[in-house]
C-alpha cells in the first residue's frame, strides 16, 4: 500500500534522533529561519502554539482575526482559546486559498489580524495581501498584523519571492504529515527581533519542560513511525485506521470542541529540534523531488474528465496534491484496490462545525464544496 503521505526518514534522520546532544533548540531556530527567509526563528510544541503566543505576545483580546473558512481547524482553535474571534473567508474560486476580496468585504475596525493561509503549498498573492492590510490600517487607524500560515508551504514563493517575506510572522507546523517535520513540534519565524525575543520570553515564561519524559515519547513515536510506514506493515495499518481503531493517534479534533492539545504548552524538547535539523538540510532534495512528483500527477490527469485539477503553479510546493471529483469514496475505493491510499485532508469547511457556527463568516458555498469533493493523491 501506498500512503498519502509518508515522512522522509533515513538512517541520518535515526542518527539524529538517537545521539542525546544538547543545545539544538538554538541551532535550529537560527536555521529554519534562514532556511526560510527570515532572521530570527522561535520553536513551540506545535504550530497553532505559535499562533496563540503571537496573539497574546501582541496583547490582543477579543480582537477579530480573519482566516480561511476552508483550512486547518486547529487554526481558529488557536484564535478563540487565545480569546479572540475568528471570522471566516470563503476560497477563491478556481483556487484553494482564501479570497481577497472576500478579505476586504471581512475587515471592520475590530480586525486586528489576517492570516492567509497557503493551502496544500500553493501560495496567494501576499503583494496584494500586503495592500488590503495597509489600505485597513489606514482607514482604521491601528495596526492590522499579517501572519503567514505556511504549514502545507514550506519554501513557497509568490513570484519569486517567499511569501515567508512578507507579513509579520509566518508559522509552520511539523509533525510528520509536513514536507520536512521535527517528529512533532511548530515554529514561528519573522524578522522582527523584539518579536522573536518576546515570543521566546513568553515562551519561556508558560510553557512546561516535560525533558527527558517528553524526548522519550518522542523518540518512541518516531520508531512506531518507520515500523508503521513499512513497505510491508502499512498494508494492515491502513486497515486498521479505516475500521477506527487508530483514532486515538490520527484523529486531531472534534468538531463539537474548541481546545488545543494537551501537550500544547510543552516546551519543545531537543530529540525535535535534531530530527529538525537534519530535515532540513534535506529540504532540497526532498521539495524537488515532491515538485516532480506533483508535476507527474498532474500530467496524468489533465485529460481525466472525472476530476479538476490545478495546472501547475510556479513556487508552489505541493505538500497536497488536490483535485475535486464527483464521488470521493468511488475513487478512494478504486485506488485502495490499486494499492494507492488516496487522501480527504480537510473534509469539512469550518463555519458548517457546530462549535464554530456562531462566528461571523463571508461566503462558504466554495468551501462547502471543496470539503465534500476534494481528494489528495501521495507525493
Amino acid at each position: 500500500m501506498i500512503p498519502r503521505f509518508k515522512p522522509k526518514y533515513d538512517k541520518s534522520d535515526w542518527l539524529a534522533a538517537l545521539y542525546p546532544t544538547r543545545g539544538n533548540i538554538p541551532k535550529y531556530e537560527r536555521a529554519f529561519a534562514e532556511k526560510f527567509g527570515c532572521k530570527y526563528g522561535a520553536m513551540f510544541a506545535h504550530g497553532r502554539s505559535g499562533i496563540f503566543a503571537l496573539l497574546k505576545v501582541w496583547g490582543l483580546e477579543n480582537a477579530e482575526v480573519i482566516c480561511p473558512a476552508y483550512t486547518c481547524v486547529v487554526v481558529p482553535n488557536a484564535i478563540v482559546m487565545s480569546g479572540n474571534i475568528p471570522v471566516f473567508v470563503d476560497s477563491e474560486k478556481g483556487h484553494f486559498n482564501m479570497s481577497l476580496r472576500g478579505i476586504e468585504e471581512a475587515i471592520t475596525e475590530k480586525t486586528r489580524v489576517i492570516i492567509p493561509t497557503h493551502l496544500f503549498g500553493y501560495p496567494m498573492d501576499v503583494s496584494e495581501v500586503e495592500k488590503i492590510r495597509n489600505e485597513a490600517e489606514q482607514k482604521y487607524n491601528h495596526k492590522i498584523y499579517v501572519i503567514q500560515d505556511c504549514a502545507h508551504s514550506y519554501g513557497a514563493k509568490w513570484n519569486g519571492e517567499l511569501v515567508t517575506k512578507y507579513g509579520d510572522a509566518a508559522v509552520f507546523g511539523s509533525n510528520i504529515s509536513k514536507i520536512i517535520n521535527s517528529i512533532f513540534g511548530g515554529m514561528v519565524i519573522t524578522n522582527n527581533k523584539d518579536l522573536a525575543n518576546r515570543l521566546k520570553t513568553w515562551r519561556n515564561n508558560n510553557t512546561i519542560d516535560k525533558g527527558f519524559r517528553k524526548s522519550l515519547k518522542r523518540l518512541l513515536y518516531f520508531i512506531a513511525v518507520n515500523v508503521a510506514f513499512n513497505k510491508y506493515i502499512y498494508g494492515m495499518v491502513n486497515y486498521l485506521e479505516n475500521k477506527g481503531f487508530l483514532d486515538t493517534f490520527v484523529k486531531y479534533y472534534d468538531e463539537n470542541v474548541i481546545d488545543l492539545p494537551n501537550d500544547w504548552n510543552h516546551a519543545p524538547s531537543e530529540i525535535e529540534a535534531r530530527v529538525g535539523i537534519n530535515q532540513l538540510r534535506k529540504y532540497n532534495e526532498i521539495i524537488d523531488n515532491r515538485i516532480e512528483n506533483a508535476k507527474n500527477i498532474i500530467n496524468k490527469m489533465k485529460d481525466n474528465n472525472d476530476i479538476w485539477m490545478l495546472p501547475f503553479v510556479e513556487g508552489a510546493t505541493y505538500s497536497h496534491i488536490v483535485g475535486l471529483v464527483e464521488d470521493r469514496d468511488a475513487w478512494i475505493n478504486k485506488y485502495h484496490k490499486l494499492k494507492i491510499q488516496l487522501g480527504t485532508l480537510i473534509e469539512y469547511s469550518i463555519p458548517k462545525m457546530r462549535s464554530f457556527e456562531k462566528y461571523k463568516h463571508f461566503g462558504g458555498k466554495i468551501s462547502y464544496k471543496y470539503s465534500k469533493h476534494t481528494i489528495n493523491f501521495p507525493v
